[in-house]
């Protein structure tokens, strides 16, 4: 063998270790791996079962009164924060992965063409995916409902109203397109960024101080990230990096896969790949746990407060108002709405020891993008009944029968009288009572 031969051999023989370190196995399907585990950031086609859907609202001997509902606004961008984070921190990771990391080589080409798409200035708009998820909201509201609604919008019949940003704004025109199969040139009330029922907390300045920005009010999150569990998807993670990243990192790198899973039907983020089935969980329950302390059930302030937004719901069924509301909110609306009905509560406070319980509190399921909440009051030949829908499919009223579609008007009542009555939004909110076990 001549000495080039020889060299060319060895170089060749040398370069296989380095080529098989590059050639490794493709992970599971990312789709699999993410589906309804995108916590607030989940697409709504991920929630909408069609087969347990209602399929049309109708009982015998009944007709529709009265519809009210909450509506979360449709898919949108992620904050300016974010979007900065993605432009920034995001480019650098990506090029860690380009040099080392340890992904196959169908992978890396998706991370190579992968580049930021979004300027600060895009921040929290809604996308096309989200006023489509409203349109078909609409359509097959007009669908289930019928003659029970009037084809054609009239001011006397309806009340829409939407908070003062974009997106829910843009979710109610959507939504009404959907409804009525056209453009009708509507009534929308004032918006208000500080809306006293569609974004109550928002005034409430006690919950704000004492739980939103209070560090004490999330310990448990904290506890859950220095937690064996995240330290060993930080290391998984690392390892496909090709270099350390932190938790941070980590979650932003979550929230990217989940923001560009929403944003489209047929695309597959790259983010999303360097996620397996257990380090998504851990991420999923992480924000389960700081939604049930900021949104949910971890404080009584949180929910209690929204009896603001359901004494107008009775105003509204009792008195001689618009028959159907439409009311296009927010996340933070949702789940308070959710904790004050008593949905989807556990038997236990969620801590960072309850990764591997078994719970009702999922926001990916829950408190996905466009996720609604419908009550409609029914006039029957036996009586008054209301029935509540979430996601479009039958909820369960707690504190009314079981396994029943309709709760009677008077039960239903009975059930939520003492926190409408006693309603005081002012004084429970105000920085001037004193605390007393919020911080359990």
């Amino acid at each position: 063998m001549s000495a080039a031969k020889a060299a060319l051999q060895c170089l060749l023989l040398c370069l296989v270790p380095l080529a098989l370190v590059r050639s490794q196995a493709c992970s599971e399907k990312p789709w699999e791996v993410v589906h309804r585990k995108l916590a607030t950031k989940t697409p709504y086609r991920h929630v909408y079962r069609d087969r347990e859907a209602a399929s049309t609202i109708a009982f015998d001997g009944c007709r529709v009164s009265k519809i009210w509902g909450l509506f979360r606004h449709g898919t949108r961008n992620p904050s300016e924060k974010v979007i900065e984070a993605m432009n920034n921190d995001l480019v650098g990771i990506r090029d860690d992965i380009l040099h080392h990391g340890k992904l196959c080589q169908k992978e890396l080409d998706l991370f190579k063409s992968w580049t930021p798409s979004l300027v600060p200035e895009q921040e929290k708009l809604l996308v096309a995916e989200g006023a489509d998820e409203m349109v078909h909201i609409g359509r097959r509201f007009r669908q289930r409902y019928g003659r029970s609604l009037p084809a054609r919008y009239e001011q006397k019949d309806f009340y829409f109203k939407f908070t003062k940003t974009e997106r829910a704004e843009n979710s109610a025109k959507n939504f009404s397109l959907g409804l009525f199969d056209r453009i009708e040139n509507i009534h929308f009330p004032e918006a208000l960024s500080k809306d006293p029922v569609l974004r109550f907390y928002k005034l409430c300045e006690r919950w704000k101080v004492n739980i939103k920005h209070n560090p004490e009010a999330v310990r448990e999150v904290d506890r859950f990230y220095n937690s064996k569990l995240m330290k060993d998807v930080v290391g998984k993670i690392s390892k496909k990096v090709g270099t350390y990243v932190d938790s941070d990192s980590i979650y932003l790198m979550y929230q990217t896969c989940a923001f560009e899973t929403a944003w489209t039907k047929r695309h597959v983020s790259p983010w999303c790949l360097l996620f397996d089935k257990s380090s998504v969980k851990v991420l999923e329950f992480g924000e389960d746990l700081e939604y049930y302390w900021i949104d949910g059930y971890g404080h009584e302030l949180t929910y209690k407060q929204a009896c603001a937004a359901f004494r107008d719901l009775f105003q509204r069924f009792d008195e001689d108002l618009e028959p159907f509301t439409f009311y296009f909110t927010h996340s933070g609306t949702l789940l308070k709405a959710m904790a004050f009905l008593g949905l989807y509560k556990d038997d236990f406070v969620l801590t960072h020891k309850d990764f591997d319980r078994r719970r009702q509190w999922r926001v990916s399921e829950i408190d996905a993008f466009a996720s609604n909440l419908v009550f409609t009051k029914f006039e029957c030949s036996n009586g008054t009944h209301v029935m509540l829908t979430h996601q479009e499919r039958p909820a369960w009223i707690p504190g009314c029968p079981r396994n029943q579609s309709l709760c009677d008007y008077t039960t239903f009542r009975q059930i939520f009288n003492d926190k409408i009555e006693n309603c005081a939004f002012e004084p429970m909110c105000s920085l001037n009572v004193p605390k007393n076990d919020e911080f359990r």
